[in-house]
């Protein structure tokens, strides 16, 4: 062991210890012991020192054999709907790459576009658009993205470590990843989140409510998203904007016309998409038509996907999703939430709801540092819901700003899907940096002066 990962194991192991000892005592007598189990999961994430996916289960374990929770409490994530949820997403992810699907109609955008860099963008910005409606998968779309991105840095003959390579791998990042709360089904953990959030209210969220609050405003945030893109840039130029042209005609040609395979695919998205659009009138769970249909992909008939495929699927990922939300689980069992909201109501009495929006978005961007998005909605939403209630406020546009700040990154480690760009060789973290810490600010005073606005219009706050 070297000397960097010496350290690295002596904080994880060192710093959980100061949590503990510091921990109040009179919240539960398994409070102490929950902080700093959970500490050491956060710090060995953050620092990894350990397969994320290892510490997301050997904290499952550690709950239940230190008797912080009991079994039915810990395993309770997997009765909810967020691990079926992203089943069916990576059923259909391996769909639509399979297929073509996705590839084909994020080059038909492109297409429409233009070979300008602004044309270039506006390509991006438009398949994005047309992605996050029938994939509901961020990682899935951004692996599409980055192929198609690395395939015009190519055409381009940029170099690689370029400034305007960085910057056509962040226009397929954004195209990817900021359209995530376009739509109610376009993000993995929401579902999920609303049910935990609302639970014990009298308040609910479908697809047409979350559109009316949230769809148009998130349209603003993603296009604000990509015009990052342009700090990016710099004052750098692209000068062959022929040869994209030219790399999109290519690679539209080599598809060919579209597959039945395709064209069933289709289908059985839009039925999907049905599903949750549907859901206030049929009163079915629009979650579990998703998984239905998704499996329909193996069907003898349809054969979007065949039984080899199936056995590829990379499911052991479904053992992360439920240890990050057993963080929010356990907390919830041993007075994690009530203590924290008994901690915050007093700060915030008495500065109204935009200034609690402000501080909900502010929290989402400093928690990001230490967990990852998944794992901090899985821990935190909840506490939104009683946040709400001991304020007397609407927790949603509180939940929707936490969200935004979880959206920033600056560094790889804080989601997956922004370290997936890096692997692509085709980005520095110096190009982008100052970049993402602008769009940070600029999200911010987005909140105050677009956000809140438009929720008081619409009654929400």
């Amino acid at each position: 062991m070297n000397p960097v990962q010496a350290l690295k194991w002596t904080m994880t192991l060192l710093i959980p210890c100061g949590v503990y000892f510091l921990s109040p005592q009179d919240v539960s007598p398994h409070f102490p012991l929950y902080m700093g189990l959970t500490s050491a999961a956060i710090i060995a994430w953050a620092l990894n020192v350990f397969p994320a996916i290892g510490v997301a289960a050997m904290l499952t374990f550690a709950y239940i054999l230190c008797g912080v929770a009991d079994a039915e409490v810990v395993f309770g994530p997997w009765a909810t709907v967020l691990p079926w949820l992203s089943f069916a997403a990576v059923i259909i992810g391996e769909g639509m790459e399979k297929t073509g699907l996705a590839k084909r109609l994020a080059l038909r955008c492109l297409k429409l576009t233009g070979g300008s860099f602004s044309g270039l963008v506006a390509g991006f910005f438009l398949a994005g658009l047309v992605l996050v409606v029938i994939l509901p998968s961020i990682l899935a779309r951004v692996v599409i993205f980055c192929a198609i991105a690395v395939g015009i840095i190519q055409a381009l003959q940029l170099e690689a470590k370029s400034r305007m390579s960085s910057t056509i791998v962040m226009m397929a990042f954004f195209a990817a990843a900021a359209p995530q709360f376009m739509f109610l089904h376009s993000s993995e953990s929401f579902i999920w989140a609303f049910g935990m959030m609302l639970k014990g209210t009298d308040k609910t969220v479908n697809f047409w409510d979350y559109a009316y609050q949230a769809t148009f405003i998130n349209l603003i945030y993603y296009a604000l998203s990509m015009a990052t893109v342009y700090i990016v840039k710099g004052r750098e130029t692209l000068v062959s904007g022929a040869h994209f042209s030219t790399f999109i005609e290519q690679s539209c040609r080599e598809m060919g016309p579209i597959q039945p395979r395709e064209i069933k695919l289709l289908v059985l998205v839009f039925g999907i998409i049905l599903g949750f659009m549907l859901e206030p009138l049929t009163h079915i769970d629009p979650v579990y038509v998703c998984c239905v249909l998704a499996l329909l992909s193996y069907l003898p008939g349809i054969n979007v996907l065949d039984r080899e495929s199936f056995s590829n699927l990379n499911i052991v990922f479904l053992v992360f999703i439920t240890g990050c939300m057993a963080i929010g689980f356990v907390g919830g069992s041993v007075g994690a939430n009530k203590w924290a909201v008994a901690s915050i109501v007093p700060l915030l009495q008495g500065w109204g709801e935009t200034m609690s929006v402000v501080c909900a978005y502010a929290a989402g961007v400093v928690i990001n540092f230490l967990l990852t998005p998944l794992a901090a909605t899985a821990a935190f939403t909840p506490a939104f819901g009683e946040l709400g209630t001991a304020m007397n406020v609407n927790p949603l546009p509180l939940f929707y700003a936490f969200n935004f700040g979880l959206d920033q990154y600056i560094f790889p480690y804080e989601a997956v899907y922004f370290l997936y760009i890096f692997i692509t060789e085709r980005v520095l973290l110096r190009h982008i940096v100052t970049a993402l810490a602008i769009r940070m600010l600029i999200v911010g005073i987005f909140v105050v002066v677009l956000a809140v606005p438009y929720w008081n219009g619409i009654g929400l706050m």
